[in-house]
């Protein structure tokens, strides 16, 4: 295309008369005595108008304009939208060489739309797991590319505002390009089943399991399981109860559990559950739904403390899944095993300079019911590793310390104790009532029995240091939530009814998945040595929607990727966009799609 010179022009204004948009010339003026400017009373001028009629489109220059202004025979001009400033909306004008190729009536029908990052991420998932469970879950009415739109647009748009996805839609590139209202979208929520989720999960984890076995005798696939809470303000949702708040917020909540695989970054499962319920109590429930979502594989599952009772130990057995657990200290059980251990624990020779922590195995036979509610009973051998961190036993031994000379000085200068300094006395001072004083060595090593001690108990991994790694690489699902939280907006979902929560959920949960994709690519290229442009998701994502897609009669072509922009995609690994056909789903609206009827909304507007 050649270049041309955008030609200097008056201010331009729109005035909106019924269907037509106008485009005016104006002049401004200064009233000295109101200290304002203002608009000269005749000097404004109808000089074009918006093919459409709308706020955005071509414009279409008059005759006498045009003839004044030449150059503008040689351009495509358009309105756009540019953002908002406050309550107001910003517009402004795009001038781009017209190709000589399309003819006038084509130009004027050109569509602009932000296209590099939907390219990205349509690369990313193209036959993954994702994309395929989500085609056979969700074909019917075109749902599997409304949703993924969908699911861009909470990923892509961090106020995860449902209601503001129509203009969304209107300027980006999409798998369903036409816009959805507001109705439409919370029709599509309320159709998602719960059968079709079920059939989701399993797809997608059936999947996974045909990658995962075609590395056979690779380490030991690790899925670290965790859950987080959901605050909402909705009065009529089932599921939301008081419980243990894990953001602090005095609010009902909603628990969402999900199931990470641990070197990729994927979530391969969730479940949206009532928030009174804690994550001791969750496992039970959790092991159906595995096996509902065809996920019983050779994987080590991988929990905190939360999930770290007895019975749920027993239930893994049960089933016969493999865990890594870490378990509280508090427990009888582990009381022992800490003092028998000890001494071995505080011998420097049991350091290991790889995790900094001295660390003892002690394999232990292990008594559980065959089944829930069973007497009979099997045995087995589990795998107990305790770590003492050093540095932590010791400054709460220097605290005790510490505080103990303190207190010790105030009773010689007969200073009064404090609440708090008189129960440590009493817990940790002996005074033998004649004015001797001796700390009471036995306490104190009951205190700090299990301080620094962490405790993981496996199935299967007996290696202490391939399971302290395989405990700390579970820091995967806490990015999962945190990409769920405070990326896609998952911290209130924004809704009123049960049966939008269940579709707004899953939304969430594919939007978290994507996100997680993106930055698993882009985690990929930096271990390749490969320097990334810009420093985050978010730079990275503005910089992608510079390259724009251009939809005309014919098909539709991408603006120039060069610079920067060429790095990004090449980094990432993936294709430079090429001009391409305009699919039917582009030129026409599905005269079949169930979520074209108009219906009332109630609840996406739901703080």
């Amino acid at each position: 295309m050649a270049v041309v010179t955008i030609p200097k022009l008056p201010p331009l204004s729109v005035q909106k008369n019924g269907k037509y948009s106008y485009i005016q010339t104006y002049k401004n003026c200064w009233d000295k005595e109101k200290k304002r400017a203002y608009r000269l009373p005749g000097s404004i001028k109808t000089v074009g108008k918006i093919v459409g009629g709308g706020e955005e489109g071509i414009v279409q220059w008059s005759e006498e304009f045009l003839n004044q202004y030449p150059l503008l025979g040689e351009l495509s001009v358009r309105r756009v939208f540019k953002g908002m400033k406050g309550s107001k909306k910003i517009f402004e004008f795009k001038f781009e060489p017209l190709d000589e190729m399309i003819s006038l009536t084509q130009a004027i029908n050109l569509k602009k739309l932000n296209a590099g990052a939907t390219w990205v991420l349509d690369n990313i998932i193209a036959a993954t797991p994702v994309s395929i469970a989500l085609t056979r879950a969700f074909s019917s009415y075109n749902r599997h590319r409304k949703l993924l739109s969908l699911a861009y647009y909470l990923y892509l748009n961090a106020n995860g505002a449902l209601h503001l996805y129509e203009d969304f839609a209107a300027h980006t590139r999409l798998p369903y390009q036409h816009p959805l209202s507001s109705g439409q979208i919370s029709k599509l929520l309320k159709s998602i089943s719960d059968d079709e989720i079920h059939k989701f999960l399993k797809v997608l984890n059936l999947e996974q399991g045909k990658i995962e076995d075609a590395n056979v005798g690779r380490a030991k696939i690790y899925y670290a399981l965790d859950s987080t809470s959901v605050s909402t303000y909705a009065a009529e949702l089932t599921p939301a109860q008081w419980g243990h708040n894990k953001d602090g917020d005095a609010l009902k909540q909603i628990n969402v559990l999900m199931l990470v695989h641990q070197e990729t970054g994927l979530p391969l499962f969730y479940r949206a559950y009532a928030g009174a319920v804690p994550d001791v109590s969750t496992v039970a429930n959790l092991l159906k739904d595995y096996a509902l979502a065809g996920m019983e594989r050779t994987a080590v599952m991988v929990t905190d403390k939360g999930y770290g009772a007895i019975v749920n130990i027993h239930r893994f057995l049960q089933n016969g899944l493999s865990f890594l657990t870490n378990i509280k200290t508090s427990l009888t059980f582990c009381k022992a095993l800490i003092a028998d251990n000890l001494p071995s624990l505080l011998n420097e020779c049991t350091i290991k300079r790889k995790i900094g922590c001295s660390c003892v195995t002690a394999p232990v036979s292990w008594s559980y019911p065959v089944a829930p509610g069973k007497r009979a009973r099997d045995k087995t051998v589990l795998y107990v590793h305790i770590y003492l961190n050093r540095d932590i036993r010791f400054a709460y031994e220097k605290a005790i310390d510490d505080k103990t000379a303190l207190i010790m000085e105030k009773i010689e200068n007969k200073e009064a104790l404090t609440d708090s300094e008189q129960t440590f006395f009493n817990k940790f001072i002996v005074n033998d009532g004649n004015g001797h004083y001796s700390l009471n060595a036995a306490a104190k090593m009951e205190a700090m029995l299990n301080k620094g001690i962490r405790i993981l108990i496996s199935d299967c991994v007996s290696d202490p240091l391939e399971a302290w790694k395989a405990y700390y690489d579970r820091q995967r699902v806490e990015e999962g939530f945190y990409c769920f939280k405070q990326t896609v907006s998952g911290s209130r979902f924004r809704v009123s009814t049960d049966d939008t929560l269940r579709g707004k959920a899953f939304l969430t949960f594919l939007s978290c998945v994507i996100g997680l994709m993106f930055r698993r690519r882009a985690d990929c290229a930096k271990i390749k040595g490969i320097e990334l442009p810009y420093d985050s998701e978010t730079k990275l994502i503005a910089a992608l929607n510079s390259v724009q897609q251009t939809i005309y009669q014919d098909g539709a072509y991408y603006s120039e990727v060069v610079g920067k922009i060429k790095e990004i995609m090449e980094a990432l690994d993936i294709p430079l966009p090429e001009p391409e056909p305009v699919d039917k789903y582009l030129k026409q609206k599905d005269t079949e799609d169930e979520e074209d009827e108009p219906i009332v909304i109630e609840d996406l507007l739901t703080p």
